[in-house]
């Protein structure tokens, strides 16, 4: 039997399924608005990357000056997801997702008409704000309005929308590169466009998805400083240093494996390109298959001990992957699906994670955006580092074991952290109290307001 962190009751333990029995409207609203915030977020993500040759091609540039706009695309990401943390403090979750979701479409649908590619990448940068603080929005409200009994599960679904955001983004390219005979001549504009559909879902969310009665009324009359000061209280800094410390390093893995597997399969291993993206297909696999099993046994066996094994099978998987070589396809076979599972597992579990590491957070929203979006410093490095190894084969090798390093060292942050299924997220009211469980009464904070 479970118990809750805080008032010490017991919880009725949580099913191994993804069953969502008596969860109400307003959490359901929630859920789907951040998914599909999320889709749409990754959509205009592999959008650019599809377009690299079309800007390339169409404005004459070279592949490094569109590299360092989406580097710069990057950093804004994380700007914006800390700086959309302190705003939806100040102003509520959902305004911000709104204002978050429509800020990226909008830039999306002008980068389309863009002359140069420097005005592409000034808009791209702006757009990158609100992806950055899409995630934080979207992340705070769905946290504040699941019951703890189901709150890794609707992390964990809140997910699908990143592996549907991409495929749609695919799917969408090709129906594009058909109707204009490729991206470049000007199709990249069309996919561009398409980006601002978005703009409906961020009017829906607006006006139909509520905002959670206690951060509303959190909300009213916070200044800034207020809020930046509500960060860095006594109770927080040992939790957001062990945030950052295992966000970082899962970051890091999955960007170096995420940058670089598809060319060490093809250098490296020797395999065929149509052999080589078989492999990534069971690399994808398996990422469903992490995603599948965290959402299922998460609320019922905890956080922790999933984060610790899966990060094992991630750090595992690339050491068997540089081991097996050419021969070993097989074990080549079984590591790549490990990877994927290894890694999808922790991100579908993230949301929930950091919403209870920082429970007793004055300002949780603005906490789990400051460790989730410095954690991005391990994504921002590993292509650079990875890269600048990858020479040889030697250096390629060991440029995959540092991203297996990073796996580990994951691994040992996360032994330091507490246990936090069910934890009560102390400035809200559970609406959904479980069977043996009473209604948590209003926080100091819920009083004052």
């Amino acid at each position: 039997m479970s118990v809750d962190d805080t008032s010490g009751t017991p919880a009725r333990p949580a099913s191994t399924s993804f069953a969502l029995r008596g969860i109400d409207r307003r959490a359901r609203q929630a859920l789907v608005a951040t998914t599909l915030a999320w889709l749409f977020e990754v959509f205009d993500i592999v959008a650019i990357a599809l377009s690299i040759h079309g800007l390339t091609h169409d404005f004459g540039t070279t592949k490094a000056q569109v590299g360092f706009m989406t580097t710069a695309i990057g950093f804004a990401q994380l700007v914006g997801g800390i700086g959309g943390g302190g705003l939806a403090e100040r102003y509520g979750r959902v305004r911000v997702l709104s204002g978050s979701v429509a800020l990226y479409a909008a830039a999306s649908g002008l980068s389309a008409f863009a002359p140069s590619l420097a005005v592409v990448g000034v808009l791209r940068v702006v757009g990158g704000l609100g992806m950055g603080s899409t995630w934080t929005a979207g992340s705070a409200l769905v946290t504040d309005t699941w019951p703890a009994a189901h709150r890794g599960k609707a992390g964990a679904i809140s997910q699908i929308g990143l592996p549907l955001g991409s495929m749609l983004a695919i799917t969408t390219a090709a129906a594009v590169t058909r109707l204009h005979g490729g991206l470049d001549t000007g199709g990249w504009r069309t996919l561009f466009a398409l980006g601002a559909l978005p703009l409906l879902l961020a009017a829906y969310i607006r006006l139909r998805v509520p905002e959670p009665g206690h951060t509303a009324a959190a909300a009213a009359g916070r200044s800034a400083g207020v809020v930046v000061r509500g960060l860095f209280t006594r109770d927080m800094i040992r939790p957001l240093l062990q945030g950052f410390g295992f966000l970082v390093g899962v970051s890091y893995y999955y960007w170096a494996v995420a940058s670089f597997l598809p060319t060490y399969l093809l250098e490296v291993t020797g395999l065929p390109p149509g052999r080589s993206l078989f492999y990534l297909l069971w690399q994808q696999l398996g990422a469903v298959a992490g995603f599948t099993v965290f959402g299922a046994l998460t609320d019922r066996w905890g956080r922790k001990w999933l984060f610790m094994v899966l990060a094992f099978v991630a750090g595992l998987s690339l050491i068997l992957i540089v081991v097996a070589g050419q021969d070993g396809r097989m074990a080549l076979l079984v590591a790549t699906f490990a990877a994927g599972a290894g890694i999808s597992g922790i991100f579908s579990g993230v949301v929930a994670w950091t919403a209870e590491l920082m429970y007793r957070s004055p300002v949780r929203a603005l906490a789990m955006g400051t460790v989730y979006n410095l954690g991005r410093i391990g994504g921002l490095t590993a292509p650079a580092i990875v890269g600048s190894l990858a020479v040889d084969t030697a250096g390629f090798k060991a440029g995959l074991l540092s991203a297996a390093a990073a796996a580990f060292v994951s691994l040992a942050v996360m032994a330091t952290t507490p246990e936090t299924r069910h934890r009560r997220l102390l400035d809200t009211i559970d609406t959904h109290p479980t069977a043996n469980q009473q209604p948590s009464v209003p926080t100091p904070l819920e009083e004052q307001s």
